[in-house]
């Protein structure tokens, strides 16, 4: 499973200690603290700390502050916490977590005497450290402890849905898929209680939890099956927010075919289902949505699946005239087949005609002979005829596909009127396969070949018939001419 550098930015996360606002707010319910004031001397000290930090003289700064906090006796506990809180930055700022943590361990112990709003912001960071991939201490179980902390210690109206989506975050590394579930319904329904619009993440990370507790669920089919329709309704509700993000709609196929494809396990004599599916990807490619090759290759595909070729070549030669696809011999030879399977036999001859220019294939050379045979384009039908049987690339799929072309040769060679070129071909094409064949195939265009050379030998018969009509009608005009 593939994750961010860190779970602040897999959630968007800057901070979860609320904003403060102008509205009045409910009274505190928690137990009053009473915190001192801090005396003038500490606060001078503390403003050379800052002021060191702010002008990255952080060894300075951490020289004052160990020397400060040497004094135990001379600052009050309130006063030692908030030396310990600035610590606690400075180590933050300069990456050293181990530092980090000892400095916010050190503010906690003092904890009556910091205000709730410090010890939150200091647990969310402890928790937040937890979770560093650049932490070699990396622990996301202690991040929940410190973050189950921050929300115990929280009032519940300063709780954010960011607080509730990090918590749920952490739960996709560890792979607790239903308190993913629990923690990102949590954080979508508070983000619109916020009037703030939920981030794609979280519902990807919901999405994908549904999805996983489907799989997990295979064997309790009630089970599994709500999970799978909770992801198809997650998903046909992100397509309906965001029509044009594609991400959304690859979900929803996705979930329209796993359905089908449970569907179909579960009742094998069911009849065609899943085009759901299918038609989610066309209408995706039909919305525009789709601008690189595999997409363009995965709509054709589809289309091909359902038996649409003529749509299929439709797509395929959009993507050939953006040249988003790339014009070479698979993907003409792909394009031509939709067009030789949708009968277009006219255009698919012409595609694959562009297709040989890249590499002379025998198996393409075949099917043009063939198709040119069809269409009555008797020379161009012989020209490919002799280059499959002499093409340097592709293999012929057994000896009957030579048989083949050499008899379409000689049948087009007739219609065109090349009767003593096709009376060598076919004689050729009988010697070749021999009068004992025990192949079906074979024998049948051994027979075939023979018919054609009584043909041929019929035709001749005609052609001097009709030249001894002609002479003799002519010889006759002539005498009534003498005469």
């Amino acid at each position: 499973m593939k994750h961010t550098s860190s779970l602040s930015h897999l959630v968007g996360v800057i901070s979860a200690q609320g904003v403060d606002g102008d509205e009045e707010k409910p009274e505190d319910p928690r137990p009053e603290r009473k915190l001192s004031y801090p005396s003038q001397e500490w606060g001078i000290q503390l403003d050379k700390i800052t002021a060191a930090i702010e002008a990255e003289e952080f060894d300075s700064a951490k020289e004052m502050l160990d020397r400060q906090l040497e004094r135990t006796r001379r600052w009050t506990d309130r006063e030692l916490a908030i030396f310990h809180q600035r610590y606690l930055d400075l180590a933050l700022l300069t990456f050293d977590y181990e530092l980090a943590l000892e400095q916010a361990e050190k503010v906690l112990e003092y904890r009556e005497d910091i205000s709730y709003n410090t010890e939150e912001r200091v647990l969310w960071t402890v928790g937040t450290i937890y979770t560093r991939d650049d932490f070699e201490g990396q622990d996301f179980e202690k991040a929940l402890d410190y973050l189950q902390q921050n929300l115990d210690l929280k009032l519940d109206w300063e709780e954010t849905s960011d607080d509730y989506a990090f918590i749920g975050a952490i739960y996709n590394f560890l792979n607790d898929f239903y308190k993913v579930e629990e923690w990102m319904l949590r954080a979508t329904a508070k983000a619109i209680e916020e009037g703030k619009k939920v981030k794609s993440t979280w519902w990807e990370q919901l999405w994908q939890a549904y999805r996983v507790l489907a799989d997990e669920l295979m064997d309790s089919p009630t089970e599994r099956d709500s999970y799978l329709q909770k992801a198809l309704n997650l998903s046909q509700f992100l397509v309906l927010s965001e029509i044009e993000e594609k991400e959304f709609w690859t979900k929803m196929a996705s979930d329209y075919a796993k359905i089908a494809a449970v569907a179909t396990e579960s009742n094998e004599d069911a009849g065609p289902v899943g085009l759901e599916a299918y038609y989610t990807i066309e209408a995706a490619y039909h919305f525009g949505l789709y601008e690189e090759a595999g997409e363009y290759k995965n709509v054709f595909s589809v289309l091909r699946v359902q038996g649409v070729e003529n749509r299929a070549a439709m797509v395929y030669k959009e993507g050939l005239d953006l040249e988003i696809v790339e014009r070479n011999f698979d993907n003409l030879f792909e394009y031509g087949e939709a067009l030789y399977y949708s009968t277009d036999l006219e255009r698919a001859a012409e595609v694959y005609e562009q297709a040989v220019d890249y590499k002379e294939d025998a198996t393409v050379l075949q099917t043009l002979t063939n198709l040119h045979l069809l269409l009555d384009n008797f020379e161009e039908c012989i020209s490919f005829a002799d280059r499959a049987l002499n093409a340097t690339e592709g293999e012929l799929g057994d000896e009957t596909d030579q048989a083949r072309i050499k008899y379409d040769k000689g049948v087009c060679q007739f219609y065109n009127d090349d009767l003593d070129e096709s009376e060598t071909t076919m004689e050729e094409l009988r010697e070749e396969i021999g009068n004992d064949s025990d192949h079906d195939v074979l024998e049948r265009l051994w027979n075939s070949a023979g018919q054609y050379l009584d043909l041929i030998k019929a035709e001749r018969k005609r052609i001097q018939y009709k030249k001894d009509v002609d002479e003799a009608w002519r010889e006759y005009e002539e005498s009534k001419k003498r005469s």
